[in-house]
């Protein structure tokens, strides 16, 4: 099964919009990549956080493309309970774990902002536009799998939208109510040739009383590596979105 957020459930807004993600950056170039693409797929929607701002974009726009019809899914029910609440009946919130994920072909696109896959620089290659495809998914095998459940998902002519994030590293954020987010990233053990981290999460009081913890392995390819994959799972580079925040991929 792909990363849980369950232990972080009841802080992950805390975390997320305390200056994790710009979600708006993220919304108002998703609206802008996809104005004729009106049935969208989020990956990995957690607590409806991109949802939110897309729609809220929509309806500061009224001369723009109208609100698009979002599935979100998320296989981490304390998530979507927090989705629906925030949303309403404007989206649909389904627990879905993209291994297993059984959606009529009815999507014009999908989309992910770390719920699944993600982008991040290669800081090894030596070359400053190499990226590393991330995942949450530690094997192969369900890597394919997953790309393969989105792929038929997926209408033809369809895209699949991963973002780009900076490089994950360790650091302490305050955050609301006196509380302290930390993370720190580590080399997991793997076979040899794959490269996997562990990544742990931290809810802290001041005094160091942890309130709630979290480890999630998370795979890394590298550009060539991670292209060959989704091109084997029917996905074909397309281009990079002019501000780099999102990498397209057609289906084939």
């Amino acid at each position: 099964m792909v990363n849980s957020y369950t232990e972080l459930s009841s802080h992950y807004d805390q975390i997320m919009t305390s200056g994790y993600y710009d979600y708006g950056a993220y919304a108002r170039t998703l609206r802008a990549l996809l104005p004729d693409r009106p049935r969208l797929l989020e990956l990995g929607t957690g607590t409806g956080l991109v949802v939110e701002k897309i729609l809220e974009l929509a309806d500061a726009d009224p001369e723009g493309p109208p609100a698009p019809d979002i599935t979100g899914i998320d296989h981490t029910e304390s998530m979507l309970a927090r989705a629906r609440a925030r949303v309403g009946e404007r989206a649909r919130f389904v627990r879905q774990d993209v291994l297993h994920m059984d959606l009529p072909p009815a999507f014009d696109a999908a989309f992910s902002v770390g719920g699944i896959w993600y982008h991040t620089p290669d800081p090894d290659s030596g070359d400053a536009d190499a990226f590393l495809l991330c995942s949450h998914f530690p094997d192969d095998e369900d890597n394919i799998a997953a790309l393969r459940n989105v792929h038929a998902s997926l209408r033809p002519g369809g895209l699949l939208v991963v973002a780009e994030q900076a490089a994950h590293r360790d650091y302490e954020r305050d955050l609301p109510d006196g509380l302290v987010y930390a993370q720190t990233i580590r080399r997991a053990e793997g076979p040899a040739g794959e490269d996997r981290y562990d990544k742990d999460y931290y809810v802290r009081r001041p005094d160091g009383d942890v309130v709630a913890h979290q480890r999630s392995t998370y795979r890394t390819y590298p550009q060539e590596q991670g292209l060959a994959l989704l091109k084997e799972c029917g996905f074909q580079a397309e281009f990079v979105s002019d501000d780099g925040l999102f990498h397209l991929y057609a289906r084939l």
